[in-house]
């Protein structure tokens, strides 16, 4: 009797160990995948918006949404040529992305010292009195103080700090 009743429970044991049970379905890896290509998306999209972005917080929302779509194709044990594609995806709008913050932020750089130049070289007639004004701006540091002021959200903090007060100066009465 109890023989038998250890050759069942065995045979129970072994038959649950040898059936493939899988976690996920196909429904799972439709939306896994949807999830990583909607991201990918929106990282696309932001990117041609701002410049300027948190490059560690998007890698790592990316990687959470790459690692749980490879374990629902690994567990449904199907081929991920999707995944590759959407990786190759990923890495070239980061790529791209941050080559055109860097471009904008050496322009915006341009920018702002065109116009620190110019203010700290007519700063000193304000202290024997002349006024600067707007209209006392040259062409080129009003193309910058215009390229400035034209893309002011997408600039960090201290160009915008620089910006504001310089202009706030000009436009004293």
């Amino acid at each position: 009797m109890k023989t038998t009743a250890t050759l069942i429970i065995g045979a129970a044991v072994l038959v649950i160990t040898s059936c493939e049970t899988k976690n996920y379905t196909e429904e799972d890896r439709v939306q896994a995948t949807e999830n990583l290509e909607n991201y990918v998306d929106s990282v696309e999209s932001a990117v041609q918006i701002v410049p300027v972005h948190n490059w560690s917080a998007i890698d790592q929302r990316y990687d959470s949404l790459d690692s749980r779509a490879e374990k629902v194709y690994n567990d449904l044990k199907v081929e991920d040529e999707n995944l590759d594609m959407i990786e190759e995806r990923y890495e070239t709008v980061v790529k791209n992305a941050k080559t055109e913050a860097e471009n904008f932020e050496r322009t915006a750089n341009m920018h702002m010292e065109n116009v620190e130049t110019w203010w700290n070289k007519t700063a000193e007639d304000m202290k024997t009195g002349a006024k600067n004004t707007t209209e006392d701006v040259e062409e080129a540091t009003q193309e910058s103080l215009d390229w400035l002021g034209k893309n002011f959200d997408k600039l960090s903090d201290e160009t915008k700090k620089k910006y504001e007060e310089i202009t706030r100066e000009l436009n004293k009465d």
